[in-house]
């Protein structure tokens, strides 16, 4: 008996009808499938928002002049101004997110008559310098100019805004460079010329040959040298003075530079 052999056919293949609408447009006629969306997605309308609103908010920082800076609040000064503050500080007119504070400070810092500074910035313009300056202690007289120079022998140009101060005449007419410091032994030597004897002469003269002198009310030149025993040779001076004026002794100098009184 043969075996009767069934064949399957094929499924039938069907073409699947797809209708389409037509969109009329500007480059032509779009033939649209029914059911696609002409809407763009959420996520990158909302993207694009906030794409634009952070530009034009970049834009607002660096372009309005909400953020620059064109006044400085300044403080502690006596001897500089203002003006002077800002042109050294060179920010003036800066946008307030280009500006360091620190490298502020270390801008002024270089100034002869700053000690200390702190700067200090605050949205949307502030800038806040707080300034110690450095106090004139005596007038440094160099050939026919005149300086301050502060407790640390600092030299910085002379104000005219300055009250009286003792003087010191550089006989040597060693260079003078502002910003920079005077022989430190000098210093010393009037720092304890004044503690030794404070209502004392304010006009004294310097070399590093003779160290510090002054001249008295009796015309004579009274060599003092450096620091060392300054209390001491005053000391003696006043013992000395008297005598030689009782003498009547002409003295043209008296030199106490190495503790004993030598005079001439």
């Amino acid at each position: 008996m043969k075996r009767r052999t069934i064949k399957h056919s094929a499924p039938r293949r069907t073409k699947r009808n797809v209708r389409f609408h037509t969109v009329a447009g500007r480059s032509g006629i779009t033939l649209l499938r029914v059911g696609a969306s002409l809407d763009v997605p959420r996520p990158k309308i909302l993207a694009a928002m906030l794409t634009l609103l952070l530009v034009s908010a970049l834009t607002a920082l660096f372009v309005l002049d909400l953020f620059y800076i064109f006044d400085f609040e300044v403080a502690g000064l006596r001897l500089l101004n203002k003006g002077e503050v800002e042109r050294a500080s060179g920010v003036a007119g800066y946008n307030i997110f280009f500006i360091d504070a620190h490298s502020v400070e270390r801008t002024l810092a270089k100034l002869p008559e700053v000690k200390s500074v702190r700067v200090t910035t605050q949205l949307p313009n502030r800038m806040m310098v707080n300034i110690v300056e450095r106090q004139p202690e005596v007038v440094w007289v160099h050939g026919a100019e005149n300086y301050c120079v502060d407790a640390d022998g600092i030299v910085f140009r002379a104000r005219p805004n300055m009250p009286p101060l003792p003087v010191i005449h550089d006989v040597d007419q060693g260079a003078v460079k502002v910003g920079q410091r005077v022989s430190s032994t000098a210093i010393a030597a009037f720092h304890a010329f004044r503690e030794a004897w404070n209502d004392g002469p304010r006009q004294v003269e310097w070399s590093s040959a003779r160290g510090l002198a002054f001249t008295d009310e009796h015309g004579w030149k009274i060599y003092l040298g450096d620091a060392e025993e300054m209390a001491g040779k005053l000391a003696k001076l006043r013992v000395l003075v008297p005598q030689l004026v009782a003498q009547n002794t002409r003295v043209r100098f008296i030199d106490l530079g190495r503790g004993d009184p030598y005079y001439q």
